[in-house]
């Protein structure tokens, strides 16, 4: 192994039939001198296995499961294995960054407070020698409150997954054992990301922790966002949502969580997650499948947002060539200058260590234009 086995932080990286994406990871890791071991969690299709396999040699520890385990179930399996006191979760198809994963790792450390730790997360995609980094998807700050429904609130109000961050091993532990009953990918996110912030406060680091390519999720659409499942099956959404509702009140008694006096713990739940679906709703595409649905002469099905394509730099973005000349980086203006400011601050220093260390992230045969 080229990683530290005495290291109190284990990376783990689930992969399915994403070898471009593991392979070139994997190889980011080394080449930017990540410092913790690695356990690749593999579900590919057979005939991927053997390269899947050999992709993590002299890397990574290489674990396979089965591929009809959700994901919920292979963490939980790989977490039985882990002795370390801190786990990262790093997606095959993402880039995230060794210097962000140390600081979020010493921020735990010397804050027993705090049970999980991430920074900023950005979109970007690759045109040819171009890398496009294009919006900041996760900023929503430090949950520091004392008060864990204060903590819950703060969560929902502005929901963004931590998912893929940094956590204290047991706290993860326990979250993804209260997300395995959990009906859909939404509530078993839900029941880990809650079930956190209940045990303990999240930090959110000013350095950017990763990069989200543009690649289409192989879960429908209807099964992982709020909105399209509720159009498509109302009933099993809300039938779905009481039993999340309702275990996470359970999660929040066994824990002597304190309600406040005269207050129903589900009716603050379904005040506070009202906070969450109503952002997600789209009244005009709900009225058009009412119509629909009542006959009208009016097409169905429903698009969800379309990502933004490639166009050359404009006005406002910031483009750096690479040390070795051979690409480019394009920081978008919606990056440089995102909203709201007080709560994002990107330095110059910081997209300077960023596209050195992407100089070492090359995912073979992959361009998105």
């Amino acid at each position: 192994m080229l990683t530290n086995k005495h290291s109190p932080l284990t990376v783990l990286i689930p992969t399915r039939n994403r070898l471009p994406f593991l392979s070139a990871q994997l190889r980011f890791f080394k080449e930017c001198g990540l410092r913790h071991p690695i356990r690749v969690i593999d579900s590919s299709n057979p005939q991927m296995v053997a390269q899947t396999r050999a992709a993590c040699c002299n890397t990574a520890e290489y674990q396979r499961v089965d591929p009809e385990l959700r994901l919920v179930e292979k963490l939980l399996k790989i977490l039985d294995l882990v002795e370390t006191p801190f786990v990262v979760l790093a997606a095959d198809d993402d880039v995230t960054f060794p210097h962000a994963i140390d600081s979020a790792l010493t921020y735990l450390q010397s804050n027993p407070d705090y049970v999980a730790a991430q920074g900023y997360v950005l979109q970007f995609a690759i045109h040819r020698s171009d890398v496009d980094i294009h919006d900041v998807v996760c900023f929503t700050p430090t949950i520091g409150e004392d008060d864990p429904l204060q903590r819950h609130y703060n969560l929902m109000r502005r929901y963004q997954a931590f998912y893929w961050g940094v956590f204290r091993t047991e706290v993860l532990a326990t979250a993804l054992k209260a997300a395995h009953a959990m009906n859909g990918i939404v509530f078993r996110e839900l029941t880990v990301m809650n079930t956190v912030v209940l045990q303990g406060k999240v930090v959110r680091l000013p350095v950017i922790y990763g990069l989200r390519g543009p690649e289409v999720s192989v879960t429908p659409i209807a099964e992982s966002h709020p909105f399209f499942w509720f159009l498509n099956n109302a009933e099993s959404f809300f039938q779905s949502y009481r039993t999340y509702r309702d275990a996470l009140a359970r999660f929040i008694r066994d824990r002597g969580v304190r309600v406040p006096d005269r207050v129903a713990l589900e009716q603050v739940l379904d005040m506070v997650h009202t906070t969450w679906l109503g952002r997600e709703l789209n009244l005009a595409t709900v009225n058009h499948a009412a119509r629909h649905l009542l006959g009208d002469p009016v097409r169905p099905g429903y698009v969800a947002h379309e990502r933004r394509g490639w166009h050359p730099p404009a006005d406002g973005d910031v483009v750096h060539q690479s040390v070795g000349q051979y690409r480019r980086y394009v920081w978008r203006h919606n990056v440089i200058e995102a909203e709201p400011r007080d709560e994002i601050s990107i330095s110059g220093e910081e997209m300077s260590r960023i596209e050195r260390q992407l100089d070492a992230y090359h995912p073979s045969d992959i361009e998105v234009t």
